[in-house]
């Protein structure tokens, strides 16, 4: 599944002023746009709709994750309700970062936001990840858990590098924004 890298790319030829660049790694890839590096993945498991991104500014400033959901044909509204829950699972074990994650259903697409601040913990995760990073959703009815994607964590760590080289910060310390 392409859809992170085709918005990548819609983003890099809307930035007619600013410089792009792009890198992939395995089922990730990196594009610098003027002064943010994105690293986002490029790949999925089948269905999936949606794309995991970090966001870094020059120096590592304001850095974010979120979960971009692409809504599927046909689809008009949030995939979740109002009393649903993010959660997140690192092969198979669901982490307490979900617990940080909140919803966000604007105008401009639905998605699934890490709170400020956690994002190293977030980058350990799935650095420490050998097979999969989960994103779902914790149903308040009928009391489930619901996937919503599946992704492999093979070439995170390169695309980082590389955002860190091209936006100048350190992913190992990132500073406090």
């Amino acid at each position: 599944m392409k859809i992170a890298t085709a918005l990548a790319i819609a983003s890099l030829t809307l930035a007619s002023t600013a410089t792009a660049a792009t890198f992939e790694s395995g089922d990730w890839g990196t594009a610098r746009v003027g002064h943010a590096c994105h690293v986002f993945t490029t790949r999925a498991a089948r269905h999936t709709s949606g794309a995991l991104v970090l966001t870094f500014y020059q120096n590592g400033y304001n850095a974010s994750f979120g979960y971009n959901y692409q809504p599927w044909p046909g689809e008009t509204e949030a995939p979740w309700g109002e009393d649903d829950y993010p959660a997140l699972a690192f092969d198979d074990e669901t982490s307490w970062l979900g617990d940080e994650m909140f919803k966000d259903d604007s105008a401009g697409g639905y998605g699934m936001y890490l709170t400020g601040g956690m994002l190293p913990d977030l980058i350990t995760s799935v650095r420490k990840a050998n097979r999969a990073v989960d994103v779902m959703l914790e149903r308040s009815s009928p009391n489930e858990v619901a996937a919503l994607g599946k992704f492999s964590p093979e070439g995170f760590e390169p695309a980082l590098q590389k955002a860190g080289e091209w936006c100048a910060f350190d992913p190992n310390n990132l500073p406090s924004s």
